[in-house]
Order: C-alpha cells, then sequence, then structure tokens
C-alpha cells in the first residue's frame, strides 16, 4: 500500500492537487518532522496558487533540511511569481553554490535576465508559464497513458494497414515517430560587504550588469567569507556585454583611474585620439588618448586592444570613441575593446 506522501505525488503528477493536499493533510500528525511530508504539502500548494500556504510548508521543511535543490527552486518560485526577482536570483545562487551544475537553477537565471520586469512575470503568472520553473512533478499518469494507448492504435492500424496494403505499393519510406518516444551561511560577512552583495544583486535585477560588476569587484577586493566571494564569481557568469546602445552606466575616466581595481571588468565607453596605431590580419591595438577630440583637454592615455579587426578601418586623424573592458597591466589601465566608432565628421 502506498504512503500517504506517495499518494499524494502520484495525485499532483495528476493535476489534482486539492486532493493531495487533502490526503497530506489528514496525515499530518503522523509525518510532523518529515522533510519530504513538508515539501510535497508545500509544492501541492505552490501548484494550486495559494503561496502562503506554500511558504509555511516549505519554511517548516527548511528546519529539517536546510540545502536541498527542490526546496530552495520552490522558494525561489515563491518570490518570482510576486515579482520579487532580487530574492529569487539570491535563492538559485544559493543552489549554485553547492551545486554548481545545476541547470534548473542556471535556466531560471537566464529566465531572469531576459523575462525579469514585473509586468513580464505577472503575464507569466497569468498564462501558467511560470510553472516552467518550479520543480518539476514528472509525467502525468493520465497523459502517459492516453499516449500509449494512442500509439498502441496507431501500430495496430499500421499493421492491419500493411497486411492488406495492395502488393504493388512501394512502402520504402517509413513515418517519423520519433516525436511520440516516451521521454546562508553568509552572516559573517561585514555590513558593507553584504550591502554591496546585495546592490549587486539589484543591479542584476534592473539589467545594469556594469554597476553591479562594479559592486560584485567591492566583494571580491574585501574580506568576504569564500562562500560570499563564489556567489559574487557565480553571478558574474550571468552577465551580458553590452553595445554602445544599451550601456546603462558608464564610468568616467577619472573614476576608473582613482581605483582601478573597483572598475576591472566593467565596460567604459570614452572618446578620444587614436596614437600608435598597430594592426596585423588579426587583431588591433592603440593608445587611446582619452578626452582628446577636441585636442584641448587629455585625461589620460591608455592602451586598447581589440582581438579582432573593427571596420572599417580607422582614420588616426578623426576621433573616435571606443567601447571596452576594464583591465589593468603593470598598474595601467588597458581596455579589452568590443566595440569602435568613428564619425565622417568632427564631432
Amino acid at each position: 500500500m502506498k504512503s500517504a506522501i506517495d499518494r499524494a505525488r502520484w495525485l499532483m503528477r495528476s493535476r489534482d492537487f486539492a486532493l493531495a493536499i487533502q490526503t497530506l493533510n489528514e496525515k499530518r500528525e503522523v509525518y510532523e518532522e518529515s522533510f519530504d511530508y513538508h515539501y510535497t504539502l508545500g509544492l501541492a500548494f505552490l501548484y494550486a496558487g495559494d503561496t502562503g500556504s506554500a511558504a509555511q510548508s516549505f519554511d517548516e521543511a527548511r528546519k529539517i533540511k536546510i540545502n536541498d535543490a527542490n526546496l530552495l527552486l520552490a522558494q525561489a518560485a515563491i518570490h518570482l511569481r510576486r515579482g520579487n526577482t532580487e530574492r529569487a536570483v539570491q535563492y538559485y545562487l544559493d543552489i549554485l553554490d553547492f551545486d554548481p551544475q545545476n541547470q534548473d537553477a542556471k535556466r531560471a537565471l537566464e529566465f531572469v535576465r531576459a523575462h525579469g520586469d514585473y509586468e513580464e512575470i505577472c503575464r507569466w503568472v497569468d498564462d501558467g508559464r511560470i510553472e516552467l520553473y518550479y520543480p518539476r512533478l514528472g509525467f502525468n499518469p493520465k497523459k502517459v497513458r492516453a499516449l500509449a494507448i494512442a500509439l498502441c492504435v496507431g501500430i495496430a492500424a499500421g499493421i492491419l494497414a500493411v497486411r492488406f496494403w495492395p502488393k504493388n505499393f512501394s512502402n520504402s519510406s517509413r513515418a517519423d515517430l520519433s516525436s511520440l518516444v516516451l521521454g546562508a551561511g553568509d552572516a559573517s560577512n561585514a555590513r558593507d560587504v553584504k550591502k554591496a552583495y546585495n546592490k549587486a544583486l539589484e543591479y542584476f535585477d534592473q539589467k545594469r550588469d556594469n554597476a553591479a560588476r562594479r559592486e560584485l569587484n567591492r566583494v571580491l577586493n574585501s574580506d568576504a567569507s569564500t562562500g560570499l566571494k563564489k556567489k559574487a564569481v557565480l553571478l558574474a557568469k550571468y552577465f551580458e556585454a553590452p553595445g554602445f546602445d544599451n550601456l546603462k552606466d558608464n564610468f568616467s575616466y577619472e573614476e576608473v583611474a582613482a581605483d582601478a581595481g573597483l572598475y576591472i571588468d566593467c565596460y567604459v565607453d570614452w572618446s578620444g585620439r587614436l596614437s600608435n596605431l598597430q594592426k596585423d590580419e588579426k587583431s588591433l591595438s592603440f593608445d587611446l588618448l582619452v578626452g582628446y577630440e577636441d585636442l584641448k583637454n587629455l585625461k589620460g592615455v591608455v592602451r586598447v586592444y581589440f582581438d579582432f579587426l573593427p571596420n572599417p578601418d580607422l582614420d588616426p586623424e578623426k576621433p573616435v570613441r571606443v567601447l571596452g573592458k576594464v583591465s589593468v597591466e603593470e598598474k595601467n589601465i588597458v581596455l579589452k575593446g568590443r566595440s569602435v566608432y568613428q564619425s565622417v565628421k568632427e564631432f
């Protein structure tokens, strides 16, 4: 005889969440100290749309087992439904901290990146697509049964068709049936460090990766715990390289020069003049005379490297804009070039 938890899971796969909840509630006294019980009940509430009860059940499960990937995914899903993407991202990073290859957490972070604004999430909640980022229930036995019946009927019909098909009809090609095959331990960190990390999450939520990168550098350059630094590195992997048109936070040469370590791997959009242009078949480098586009105000000289050849060719006699990633070599600021723009006229 199946346990109440097993029966509830079967009912949930059959999408009968109300009966699953009833089945589990009837056995609450028996399973009061069971992680599986509280997690399964919370998941049933989550799929039923009762996030308040789901959160209570997940909290009870968390008291029994802290680091469970499915539990953290479920708790993140509650925050995702509510539009609190910053908190959801924190849970996904917690998962990747102890399970770096967790594909569900990675997919969810990509979703936040692409559809993280509140209005878009509301639409996903409304039409049910948000369930794609819930812990999985497994195959719906009703659908599996229906598909199996349909497949059996199809095979039987095929056998009959072959048996009674005209002998001279070519059957050299067969139908493709492949589509039917069933297939928080950061309390020791200083307040300022945690503030910088939370600020990075906030910027990430706002698709301001450049600003988030600067805050993560504050964490990485501090005496933060190893765990927090690992989370910072994980978050940075989801940043996207900007273009001239969508760089939301640009940093001036003066800001970077004052504390270059704070801006490592940040992108900047600087203008000036070219000097010492060097080019081969696969790369290009030059000195950017920052701020010198008007031939009056030289702020500094920065070496720029491109590991590809920008198009068209650059004219050293005209001003130029460079979008590049900040780095430091022998205490000098350098840029790894991403884009370069040069107007046909002076600017």
